[in-house]
């Protein structure tokens, strides 16, 4: 297939915004593109936006995270646009490999991804990336107002 991944940027606010909101709808989760988050995920170095012929079909967003001992890039969404099913498996697997190529190119050799779980087609991506199927469970809970409205 033809698509490729680009460094993440506040300038794929309007691609990629209906692309995370189909995302949320369909696995029940919070969508996250806005400028704020671009921004930030612009500046980390291992969030990317997945092209085909020119236009935006999926991102990955993704950050270093460091507990002390070593670092961790640690990726919170992988969506992708899937109204065609092969560019929707081409751009999971560049995402999945951009991302990866990221933290190896930092030197972050430890990768936590966390995915829904109803997401498999994100999960067999990692998974044709080398990843393994963690025994870690992942807990949530929302505090204040926006806890008290789930």
């Amino acid at each position: 297939m033809a698509c490729f991944a680009k460094a993440i940027s506040q300038d794929d606010e309007d691609a990629l915004t209906p692309i995370d909101q189909a995302y949320a709808e369909a696995f029940q989760v919070e969508p996250l593109i806005q400028r704020s988050s671009l921004s930030f995920f612009e500046r980390t170095g291992h969030a990317f936006t997945a092209l085909n012929m020119g236009e935006a079909v999926g991102y990955v967003f993704a950050q270093a995270i460091f507990n002390g001992t070593r670092p961790t890039v640690l990726v919170s969404r992988l969506a992708v646009r899937s109204d065609d099913d092969a560019v929707a498996q081409d751009a999971r697997a560049v995402l999945a490999h951009a991302v990866t190529k990221s933290a190896y190119d930092a030197a972050v050799y430890d990768l936590l991804v966390l995915l829904p779980e109803a997401d498999t087609a994100a999960q067999q991506a990692f998974v044709q990336n080398q990843y393994d199927k963690s025994n870690i469970t992942a807990l949530t809970r929302i505090l204040g107002s926006r806890g008290q409205n789930s």
